[in-house]
């Protein structure tokens, strides 16, 4: 696929960062005063499709449920499928598993859907201090949004024709263009453009901006 990106941004104060650089700037935010949550910082990222990428905090006193529903609610949710978390590649944690129970370096495998599966790999990053609050998991960088090409003409593309999507890379056009394609085409089944490594599967629309970037105000 075209429009790949490796960057991303900072929800602290909006700074453009890297994915390798994202542990090291996210600590020059770590809250060092006051009221403080012991958590552990996390990497989530596609195993497949290196452009996404997301770094959270989450409470030691979590439970990998708490990490599914934030995981289900940025990236995921469609229709309520099942998912796993996994050490390797097979041998299942249970989702009350602490997250104190991990440790810096730790990896885990994680299934969205057993059919249209959706992977991503964790990994433990270290503790990390953030201000007291009730939140479950925060974003704290995530990558930037790729962006792809409209097929026909060139310009940005806001439709992904699923259809395509399975048979080339030629598969991303505009809201002016999609009507052509499918009147060309008998091609039927269309999903938007968006920032997760669910675009295109099952019927997965997104995140409804409920993730995109505003600064954290703490």
């Amino acid at each position: 696929m075209a429009g790949k990106s490796t960057k991303g941004i900072c929800y602290f104060c909006g700074k453009s960062i890297t994915k390798a650089g994202a542990k090291k700037h996210l600590m020059t935010h770590e809250c060092t005063v006051g009221d403080k949550q012991a958590c552990m910082l996390v990497k989530v990222e596609s195993p497949y499709l290196k452009e996404y990428w997301l770094y959270a905090d989450i409470p030691l006193t979590s439970t990998l449920k708490s990490l599914d529903t934030f995981l289900r609610d940025i990236w995921l949710e469609c229709c309520g499928h099942l998912s796993a978390f996994y050490w390797g590649r097979y041998d299942k944690i249970a989702f009350s598993s602490k997250i104190s129970s991990f440790s810096e370096g730790d990896t885990l495998s994680y299934e969205y859907d057993f059919g249209s599966t959706t992977d991503l790999k964790i990994t433990f990053m270290g503790t990390y201090f953030r201000k007291k609050q009730r939140a479950h998991a925060n974003l704290l960088a995530r990558n930037d949004a790729p962006e792809y090409k409209c097929a026909l003409c060139g310009k940005l593309a806001q439709i992904v024709c699923v259809d395509c999507m399975y048979e080339d890379d030629n598969c991303f056009y505009c809201e002016e263009c999609i009507e052509k394609h499918m009147d060309e085409s008998d091609h039927e089944f269309t999903l938007p453009v968006v920032n997760s490594p669910r675009m295109g599967v099952c019927g997965y629309e997104g995140d409804g901006g409920k993730y995109d970037f505003k600064k954290i105000l703490y």
